[in-house]
């Protein structure tokens, strides 16, 4: 890639790098068929029973974010959904003729706040549903508030399994990202597939985060020795100690749940102060151009991990050209990154769950819609998605990327885990998947 697109998307993630990921993130199995108005709790419309947020030209909705604070890099994601929305209501005149108003509540990445700005949504503003809200222990903390309320709360913009383990106990919420623990399984079994007999590392945030990627990894790896597994705060200042332990106890490979910083800078010690040759394997949150900027092109070469998305500089892909297109009307600009295209494809998926919504629409009405989406594909991803009344966790099946020459070029590998519940994932749940021909290292600098 180019020195100064390298800059500009240093520019968007670094701060990215600072702190935690955002935390950085099982059905009913009775057989029973579950309908929306089975799960969904009553308080879905106002006095007079008109449904909040809509209007025959308007549909309301909104989020509590991190524009400000310490993960303020995270905004290119809210920013994009709204130019994303401004172009669907600009070019298509919104959604079955309704215009999609989202408004946008900074919290800073403070719990405190993410509550208060959430009863302002819900009580003040009246907005239809909460979409994508940023980071689990926010939104932790507002989660039951919205079931309680009966407001959905759609495609939660972290991977934590909190959000799709029970959609029978929190049936009006949906996650987004690929699942952590599910991530750890498919990291797991390509390590048993081409590592037998060696031993296995795992540096992980002591959070979320990292504690549902190592459940899924220890799933994953099966019989293959675990030598050592080495928590960090966020609050850490480096990996350094942690890569040193794993060195001195033999491992032969490494697993880490990082972020970029914390994630290049292991990886630069590694290899460049210890001249360790162990392979690494990452995970989705750092595969990204800034972790090989700060680990250094070199370093990180042959380093793995899971993608779901085409990459931004695949401009050949009419998808991400088109997505480029689309962030040239923004006041992001032109450059793509992993967060915009992230930014896409949940944008895209609520696009798609408000059209599919039968008519009135009402809070019921959408969460069906949702429950109706089967073998979907947004334009930048490389697989289908379904939903169910059990299944509320949209994007279950990765490639697997490598860093080649500073870039992240995708395989031929690739796993789904599609309709499975968090508490049956183990590696013979896994399906292989087949990668789109044009992915495969077709990248374009």
């Amino acid at each position: 890639m180019h020195k100064s697109t390298f800059l500009r998307l240093l520019g968007v993630l670094l701060a990215l790098a600072l702190v935690g990921a955002v935390a950085c993130n099982d059905g009913d199995k009775d057989g029973a068929t579950k309908t929306p108005s089975d799960k969904t709790p009553a308080a879905t419309t106002a006095p007079g029973g008109e449904v909040p947020g809509v209007t025959e030209t308007e549909v309301k909705l909104g989020t509590h974010t991190s524009l400000t604070g310490p993960i303020a890099a995270y905004n290119v994601i809210p920013r994009f959904t709204l130019g994303y929305f401004n172009y669907i209501n600009d070019t298509k005149g919104g959604v079955n003729g309704r215009k999609i108003t989202y408004i946008e509540k900074d919290d800073a990445y403070s719990p405190a706040q993410a509550v208060d700005l959430t009863r302002q949504l819900v009580e003040q503003e009246k907005i239809f549903a909460l979409f994508n809200a940023l980071g689990t222990p926010n939104h932790l903390q507002v989660i039951d508030y919205l079931q309680e309320n009966g407001v959905p709360d759609m495609f939660v913009a972290t991977g934590a399994t909190e959000w799709v383990k029970d959609p029978a106990t929190r049936p009006l919420v949906f996650g987004s990202n690929p699942n952590y623990q599910g991530e750890g399984v498919v990291i797991g079994k390509y390590l048993a597939d081409n590592f037998a007999g060696k031993k296995v590392g795992v540096i992980y945030q002591n959070d979320d985060f990292g504690l549902d990627g190592l459940a899924g990894l220890k799933l994953g790896i099966g019989d293959m020795e675990l030598v050592g597994s080495e928590p960090y705060e966020v609050t850490d200042p480096d990996l350094n100690s942690q890569v040193d332990r794993l060195k001195s106890a033999g491992a032969d490979v490494v697993a880490f749940w990082a972020t970029p910083l914390m994630q290049g800078g292991a990886i630069k010690h590694a290899r460049a102060d210890l001249n360790w040759d162990a392979s690494f394997f990452i995970s989705a949150v750092s595969m990204n151009e800034l972790t090989a900027l700060i680990a250094g092109p070199d370093n990180i070469e042959g380093t793995m991990g899971p993608v779901a998305t085409y990459m931004a500089q695949q401009t050949d892909n009419p998808g991400i050209a088109a997505h480029i297109a689309i962030l040239g009307g923004t006041d992001i600009g032109g450059t793509g990154s992993v967060l915009t295209l992230y930014a896409q494809y949940v944008a895209e998926l609520m696009v798609e769950t408000l059209t599919r919504a039968e008519e009135p629409l009402t809070r019921a009405s959408l969460v069906a819609a949702a429950e109706s989406i089967k073998d979907w594909k947004c334009s930048v991803c490389l697989f289908a998605l379904s939903l169910g009344p059990d299944d509320h966790d949209p994007a279950q099946g990765v490639a697997m990327g490598v860093y080649e020459g500073g870039l992240v070029k995708i395989t031929s590998t690739a796993y789904s885990w599609e309709g499975v519940a968090v508490a049956d994932l183990s590696p013979d749940t896994l399906e292989t998947l087949e990668v789109p021909a044009d992915a495969i290292n077709a990248t374009n600098p």
